[in-house]
Formats: structure tokens, sequence, C-alpha cells
């Protein structure tokens, strides 16, 4: 355990009050911010807090005695055991993520939503977690909330025994739902950041001639460069061929599929013909249609850099960004434009409500949510007869 854990708490506490803190315990707390999406959800959760009942175990903890006790392993009375056993609790669940201990969340559905402090609308939505679920080639499911290292994971390790003696390839399915996004490393080490709506079929153990997986949704890959075994990332009838670069295939819509590349090299096939692109450069399947063009690779790799990037997109685009990464029901009025386009940014890892308002100021839009029910407007377009 780390003394980190019990100097976080403390500084936390200390900023909720409002009390000026070091420099030094400024950079630990930017860098302890950095360091996760999640603690910096929390840490805005916890300044718009109001109710300081919600920040007392934060401010009891006795954190010099409390270490002290942890290192030296000394003998105490009950009453101080159960101090001791409090404050060492908070921290190892510091140490996952304090947004836990704060909120006392599983992150089921129904706790996405919170209290909203805006009176517009009836409750706010908290941004996508780091969970999913991986099915093996067994068809037993396995529940992850961190980012999942294949080589180190005993279940698949197992799974990759079972492929060596049946001599043939069994494909695990990643799954990860709406409201969350998730990071894998693949045998081979590869890198594979998962997008929000998503599912990755993958082997535990590649084979000895190629690595091959199977996409529907959205991914990231760092591929870890082989030249005796290509990498081919499939779905529907696009492949993607490399042997070790970074690239982004978009892929919701298998009769829409958007491969863009930010390093080295890959190759882009269909049925009716095959492209290889350069950095920079990005590859379209659009109605059996294969063409190439410039890639904005801000745009592009927006959702993996924790970004909402929208540039010349509309409300379509836009929603559908939205319903994955909030799990939304959206509905768009009728007399809403398809064709309007609509620029903003803001990160990811906010509450929806924070996005909205962006939203409004750059545009005529305008939101009602209701729970995960998102009707969006225009509030100038005349109401329908």
């Amino acid at each position: 355990m780390d003394r980190n854990t019990f100097d976080i708490a403390n500084i936390l506490a200390r900023k909720y009050r409002k009390e000026t803190l070091s420099v030094t315990e400024e950079q630990m707390l930017k860098s302890w911010l950095e360091s996760n999406p999640r603690n910096r959800q929390l840490f805005a959760e916890l300044m718009a807090k109001e109710d300081t009942m919600e920040m007392a175990w934060l401010e009891q903890i006795d954190e010099d005695n409390a270490w002290e006790r942890i290192t030296q392993k000394r003998k105490f009375n009950s009453k101080k055991a159960l101090n001791w056993a409090v404050a060492a609790s908070i921290a190892i669940l510091l140490s996952f993520s304090l947004y836990f201990v704060l909120n006392n969340r599983n992150h089921n559905s129904d706790q996405r939503f919170v209290e909203s402090t805006d009176i517009k609308y009836k409750n706010d939505i908290l941004p996508a977690n780091l969970g999913a679920k991986v099915i093996l080639a067994s068809g037993k499911e396995i529940k992850v909330s961190d980012a999942l290292n294949v080589p180190e994971n005993e279940q698949l390790a197992a799974t990759a025994q079972d492929e060596n003696q049946a001599g043939t390839t069994l494909l695990n399915t990643l799954v990860v739902p709406a409201a969350n996004f998730f990071k894998l490393t693949l045998a081979d080490g590869t890198l594979v950041w998962v997008n929000s709506g998503s599912r990755l079929q993958f082997p535990s153990q590649f084979s000895h001639k190629e690595r091959r997986v199977y996409l529907s949704g959205e991914a990231y890959f760092e591929v870890s460069k082989d030249q005796k075994r290509p990498f081919f990332v499939e779905t529907g009838e696009v492949k993607v061929r490399v042997l070790g670069t970074h690239f982004n295939v978009s892929a919701y819509n298998n009769n829409k599929v958007r491969t863009s590349l930010a390093e080295g090299a890959v190759e882009v096939s269909g049925n009716t013909g095959s492209v290889v692109i350069a950095p920079g450069q990005s590859a379209e399947w659009s109605n059996a249609n294969l063409s190439v063009g410039s890639a904005d690779l801000q745009k592009d790799l927006a959702w993996k850099n924790n970004e909402f990037y929208f540039k010349s997109d509309n409300i379509v685009n836009i929603a559908h960004q939205l319903k994955v990464w909030y799990d939304l029901d959206i509905t768009l009025s009728e007399n809403l434009s398809l064709k309007e386009t609509y620029t903003g940014e803001i990160r990811r890892d906010v509450r929806l409500s924070e996005v909205l308002r962006m939203l409004e100021l750059v545009s005529d839009l305008d939101f009602k949510l209701n729970k995960n029910q998102l009707l969006i407007t225009n509030k100038k377009a005349k109401p329908m007869k």
C-alpha cells in the first residue's frame, strides 16, 4: 500500500474545505487527476457537493497515525482497531478508485443517474466507466472492471491451453456495452482501446502464421510488430492488414467502415479491391465502394483521447456518440434539420449536462432529459402542426 493514498484523501478533504494547498500538494493532486478519468470525474463531483456530511469520512482520517499503524503493525485496543480498519479500508479503496467510496455505487444502470443541479433537467447522467465482460470460447462469462492483459489472465491462459490441445483457434468475445470503455492487451502485446457499444473477438493465443481479430463497433490498435505474422482486423466485408502500426477502425455500421492511420501503413480491402494508406490518410468503405482521403486524426481519434470533438457533424452523428457514451434513448424532433452541422469540443469524462450545455452554446439545439430519455429539438424551429 502506498502512502500516497492517505495523502490524496487528505488533500481532497482540504481542497473541498477551500484550504490553500502547497506547491507539492497541488502537483500531487494534478498527477492523481491525470492518472485516471474516474479521478477527474470524482473530483468534479466532490467540488460540486454542498452537503458536508458526505465528506465526513475524509475529514476523520488521522493520516499519520493510520499510516504508522499500518507500517509498524502495532497492537491496539478494539476501538482503535476499528478506527484503523476504517482508515485502511478507505485507503485500499482509494488506491483502486476513490469514486466508489464516495458514491457507494456499483455502476449499474440505475446508479448512473444523479441529481441535477440544473433546474432544466430532471436528472443528470455520469460518463462511461471502465468495464466490460468477456465471453470465453467455452461460453463462460467473466466480468472485467480494469484493463485486461490476455497473457496474464488465468482463465484466458487456460483457454489457450485448450486451443493447443484441440489444434484449433478458439475465439473469446470482449463485449463493451454502452456507457463503458475498455483497454485490452492481446497475447502478442498489441494494445487495443475499445469504444462503447463494441465487440471484439480474439484468441487467447495467436497462430504461428497470422494474428486475426474481429471487430464490431470501434477500436484503436497499436499493433506489436511481427514481420512473420501479419495482423488482421476483420469487420463485415472489410479487412485491414498490418505488420505493426497505429490505426483506428470505426465499424458501428458494417455498410460504412472507416480506417484512419496514425502511424505505419495498412492495407484495407473489400470485395471490390484494396488500397494501401499512409499516416494521415483514411480509407472508407461505404455502399460496397472503397475510397481514400485525408484523415482528421484529432476528430477520428478524439474518443480514444477522451474527448468529444464535433467538427461539422450533423445531429445524427452527434446523437450516436452521446447514445453509446451515456447509454441514452434519443429522440430527434421532426422539426430538426438533419443536414445542418455543428462544431464544438469538450472532454468526455464529464456529466451529460455539461456536454449538452456546450452544444447549446454553439447551436440552436435544445435538450430535454428524463432519466435516459433525451429529446433534441431546435429552439428556433416552428412547432409542427
